[in-house]
């Protein structure tokens, strides 16, 4: 979820982790050219009148049709992350609206299943979270910089809370307006009240469940009197991310006295360990931490500051680095991206796999621990699955060029305010708009192209509520940033 979310300014956010991000202001900058070329400066208050209208309206476009709205920018190593969350928040937002009966048998066929693989998404944002949140705390702990470790650490516990739950919160404040409109009822219902003081009395005690971080049973994935926010269902990861988010926090500073080969075998052993209690979420952090750690072996240059200097002597290619890039490797990651996907696609109920039956899924699913809730089945495969994605990618980064393009960042930016707003505004328009239109011109026909349409509104009304909640969400790290400027000393 959420955070999402991860990549921006790497030292404390998760959507802070590609340093081009972090320092290109063309980007975050809504200040047009024209006011930044002394020549263009307005000459009179009737011209300057206009240049501030006009700034104004295309500002306040969404990003998608606005003119330069999608801006190249320079790509740093990990960029390719934000864009996978992007096209992860995406998928989950096809899921939900449209692939909640799963009844056409193209949606089982191999790869294709992945559009509605909702909880192999879910699995995709913890490995992104744990590479992201992970990445500039190794970075200080490889350099031996331990008082920038502890603050790093100070500030990314002390922001997670407010980074993961303030935007949650103003995303269900959102929704609450929309019940009180009828436009939204929650994906179960139940959420209209009758009056508006039984209304905000709900919300309010719906809210103070939701924000408790502490549940009452600390190994659970799933509680109903933890997770849940009837609002917005989909954001029970909130509360997960935060617990991910804080067990990677305490593994790095209980590991960071250890030597590189040590902190790799721990890694390990607590991912095994947190799969024997069923405690997938937190496995799939530090399955993410990993593969941050291995790609800073392979790439000393990113934290060794003798690599780092112009006047130092490059040096040879690690071997890591060097066996990446045989074309032996080459094939393995390509197979490796290729079962990653595969176990993310998993079937959402039963083993059909299209064309493919029941294999190999009618397999897979009997070696799964005995031992395991029957509940939480359905997730053993999706962590390895999201593992084995990220680590080809990151291995290979000829994989990563379609991630890179500028409507994959632009999703990447999107990511949070996709996956929080696309149920209230997506189901509200499939139900109270798009259907009803399609019935009433189209008829009832099932033709694909009586849905088009009903889809199109449905992209444009979700994919402009995402970009003008990414808006807020930006605000909302702001304060959190602001917040601990004014806290620490």
């Amino acid at each position: 979820m959420a955070e999402y979310v991860p990549l921006q300014n790497v030292e404390n956010d998760e959507f802070e982790i590609s340093a081009a991000a972090a320092t290109n202001n063309e980007f975050n900058s809504d200040t047009p050219r024209w006011a930044l070329d002394p020549e263009k400066q307005p000459t009179s208050r009737r011209t300057l009148w206009k240049q501030h209208l006009s700034s104004a309206l295309i500002t306040a476009l969404p990003r998608y049709i606005r003119p330069g709205g999608l801006r190249h920018r320079d790509i740093g190593p990990t960029s390719y992350l934000d864009a996978l969350r992007g096209y992860a928040a995406f998928n989950v937002f096809i899921f939900h609206i449209f692939g909640t009966n799963n009844q056409n048998d193209w949606q089982h066929q191999p790869i294709l299943n992945l559009l509605f693989a909702g909880r192999g998404m879910v699995a995709l944002f913890f490995v992104i979270s744990g590479y992201a949140l992970g990445n500039r705390l190794l970075t200080l702990t490889r350099q031996g910089d331990t008082e920038r470790l502890l603050n790093a650490l100070a500030s990314s516990t002390f922001r997670r809370y407010f980074r993961l739950y303030l935007s949650s919160v103003v995303a269900c404040m959102i929704a609450l307006v929309l019940v009180r409109l009828r436009f939204w009822n929650g994906m179960q219902g139940g959420c209209w009240r009758d009056g508006l003081f039984a209304q905000i009395v709900d919300f309010l005690g719906d809210m103070r469940t939701f924000v408790n971080p502490i549940p009452r049973y600390m190994t659970g994935r799933v509680d109903d009197n933890f997770f849940h926010t009837k609002y917005l269902s989909q954001l029970w990861t909130i509360p997960v991310e935060y617990r991910g988010s804080i067990a990677l926090f305490v593994f790095v500073l209980a590991t960071c006295k250890m030597t590189t080969r040590n902190r790799m075998i721990s890694t390990w052993v607590m991912i095994v360990g947190f799969y024997t209690w069923e405690d997938v979420y937190a496995a799939e952090f530090l399955a993410g931490l990993f593969i941050a750690d291995l790609a800073l072996s392979r790439h000393p240059e990113r934290w060794d500051k003798q690599t780092m200097t112009a006047t130092t002597p490059v040096r040879e290619e690690s071997a890591l680095l060097s066996l990446s890039r045989s074309t032996l490797a080459k094939i393995g990651y390509s197979c490796l991206l290729f079962t990653g996907l595969f176990l993310l696609g998993q079937p959402q109920s039963g083993n059909n796999l299209g064309f493919l039956g029941s294999f190999p899924w009618g397999f897979l699913h009997r070696i799964r621990p005995w031992w395991w809730d029957g509940n939480a089945w359905s997730l053993f495969w999706l962590g390895f699955g999201a593992f084995a994605t990220v680590l080809a990618l990151d291995s290979w980064p000829a994989l990563q060029k379609p991630f890179h393009w500028r409507v994959s960042q632009y999703l990447g930016d999107l990511s949070f305010g996709l996956y929080a707003m696309h149920p209230c505004f997506g189901y509200g328009m499939k139900n109270l708009v798009g259907e009803p239109f399609r019935k009433k011109y189209l008829g009832n026909s099932n033709s694909w192209w009586a849905y088009i349409p009903e889809v199109f509104m449905i992209f444009v009304v979700v994919f402009t509520a995402a970009d003008y909640f990414e808006r807020i969400d930006r605000k909302c790290v702001a304060f959190a940033r602001w917040l601990q400027q004014k806290s620490f000393r």
